[in-house]
């Protein structure tokens, strides 16, 4: 059995059962080193290559299993990686998106760093990837089931403000929004917003913080 992920590492290492062949896809020559190196502490054997998710270097039904987590909602056409996903899983094998919801934490972080870049508006958002309707009007008529699944991770900080800075760092949206913030000096009116969405999906009762992030899992069969 052969697979597909996309986003090196995050959903690439953990998936492979003994008997399957793995592929890693990624654009960001960083990220696949990063992966690689993984892989190699792990004694995994991974094929990694360089590569645009709306246009993948691979011949039709090529893959079993498409995995994508939280990496190709962030596509700018969404079309193009829909049929790419398609056009690469053999008929009868099953592709699997995940992405953060409009509703979650993730999400909402997402769309108020959006408003506040002045990119909210667009006609496509990454967070309809996180839709049971988007994801069906997406992909259509063109896969002959569909299966949702939504979960949530949990997210450990010092604080709700101390995970801001965290992501602030570490998350590319959010250092992106913040470099581009700082110099019109509105990141820390942001800052505080983001601070009060994550305080509101902190699910530590009490004790050590926690952001409880939500996703969406679609299962597509070919």
């Amino acid at each position: 059995m052969r697979y597909l992920t996309w986003r090196a590492g995050r959903a690439t290492l953990p998936c492979p059962p003994p008997d399957t062949i793995v592929t890693a896809l990624d654009i960001t020559p960083a990220l696949l080193e990063i992966g690689s190196r993984r892989a190699c502490a792990a004694g995994l054997d991974v094929e990694w290559v360089h590569g645009d998710a709306q246009a993948m270097p691979f011949a039709e039904a090529s893959f079993d299993r498409v995995l994508s987590c939280v990496g190709v909602q962030f596509c700018a056409d969404h079309d193009a990686a829909a049929a790419e996903l398609i056009r690469v899983c053999r008929p009868g094998g099953r592709i699997a998106p995940i992405a953060w919801t409009r509703e979650g934490f993730i999400g909402q972080v997402l769309a108020a760093v959006a408003k506040a870049t002045g990119a909210a508006g667009s006609p496509r958002s990454p967070l309809d990837w996180g839709s049971e309707d988007k994801v069906t009007e997406l992909f259509g008529g063109r896969v002959t089931d569909i299966a949702f699944h939504r979960e949530h991770v949990e997210m450990p900080a010092e604080s709700a403000g101390g995970s801001v800075d965290y992501m602030s760092t570490r998350y590319g949206p959010l250092v992106r929004a913040r470099t581009t913030l700082e110099a019109r000096g509105d990141w820390e009116s942001l800052r505080a917003q983001l601070s009060e969405i994550a305080g509101a999906h902190d699910v530590g009762d009490g004790g050590p913080f926690a952001a409880r992030a939500e996703y969406l899992t679609a299962v597509l069969t070919r």
